[in-house]
């Protein structure tokens, strides 16, 4: 009997290493997701040992117990659905190729997330960044290409990162750069950026490029990893004095909103960010609403009327 355990755990192990090959070398997940994915994965085969459940031909209701088990940890929505999704996946991957006869998801639906608002700077937040004062040697330079680019083209800190000198077209400040799910696109960035990353470009060119030619490097041109970027980030916030806790997904967010409040149109700024899905940028418009009852409040003779009429109010109070 525990000898078939071992094989049947052996069994469901190989399964998941295959899956995540899928997931690795045709979806074209990041390593991040894919690693979240084998986690979710394994804590769900623990569970079905647990449960003495085949992994083969679980039950939806076992399926069920288990996300709602998962309240019990008190993990978050969001959490709860990507172990959702990584495990309808799984099964689905399975289903496809034959290695089960029926599909247990069929009938589960799936977590509700509430999407929170996204975290944004106000343009003389980020213009405070821009401002920074630099230092005019390879790290300073660096730094403010760095944050010009960001700001400018909306990148992920995980693009950015790996965005090569080769992407670039200064002719027509275009950056091309793949995406989630290995999908290529050209981003536009304005001319502020292109003369901060030319200037970057100047000393970045006394050091060896390296095998890889990334943009961003280290003195030793050792590409600069996401959390070596991340450290610029928080360096050039405190430095501006912001005491906000500024991510670079702030500054992703922060270039979205400027454009809805531009005028910019929901289709672009998703080819832009790189969304699959206009839903997902549709959040922003939440956003937008929130600058707009501002400007509304601000301009509109009726508030401004009553506004003034309340100060006189106050005056003549003051007075008696």
């Amino acid at each position: 009997m525990a000898e078939n355990n071992k094989e049947t755990l052996q069994e469901a192990e190989a399964l998941i290493d295959k899956y995540i090959t899928y997931l690795k070398i045709e979806k074209g997940y990041s390593q991040n997701t894919f690693a979240a994915y084998y986690k979710d994965l394994n804590f769900f085969l623990n569970y079905l040992q647990k449960e003495n459940e085949n992994f083969l031909s679980v039950a939806p209701l076992s399926v069920q117990n288990f996300l709602s088990s998962l309240s019990a940890l008190n993990l978050s929505a969001k959490t709860r659905a990507r172990f959702y999704s990584s495990i309808k996946g799984f099964y689905k991957f399975l289903y496809r190729n034959s290695e089960i006869n029926e599909f247990p998801f069929k009938d589960i639906e799936y977590p509700f997330v509430r999407r929170k608002l996204p975290e944004f700077l106000t343009k003389d937040e980020i213009n405070k960044m821009l401002d920074v004062k630099f230092q005019n040697n390879f790290e300073g330079l660096r730094n403010k290409a760095f944050i010009e680019l960001l700001y400018a083209s909306g990148l992920r800190i995980s693009e950015i990162a790996s965005v090569k000198l080769d992407n670039f077209n200064f002719e027509m400040n275009f950056v091309k750069v793949v995406g989630k799910g290995s999908k290529e696109r050209i981003i536009p960035f304005n001319i502020s950026a292109a003369k901060y990353i030319k200037e970057y470009l100047k000393e970045r060119g006394k050091i060896e490029r390296g095998a890889g030619n990334y943009l961003f490097v280290t003195k030793k041109s050792k590409p600069l990893t996401r959390q070596g970027l991340w450290k610029i980030i928080k360096k050039m916030a405190l430095k501006s004095g912001l005491d906000k806790n500024i991510t670079p997904h702030t500054i992703r967010h922060t270039f979205a909103t400027h454009l809805l409040e531009g005028g910019a149109d929901l289709r672009s700024i998703q080819q832009m960010l790189g969304h699959s899905n206009i839903s997902t940028t549709e959040i922003y418009t939440h956003t937008d609403m929130t600058h707009l009852k501002e400007q509304h409040q601000k301009y509109h003779p009726r508030n401004t009327d009553a506004a003034e009429e309340n100060t006189k109010n106050c005056n003549e109070t003051k007075k008696k």
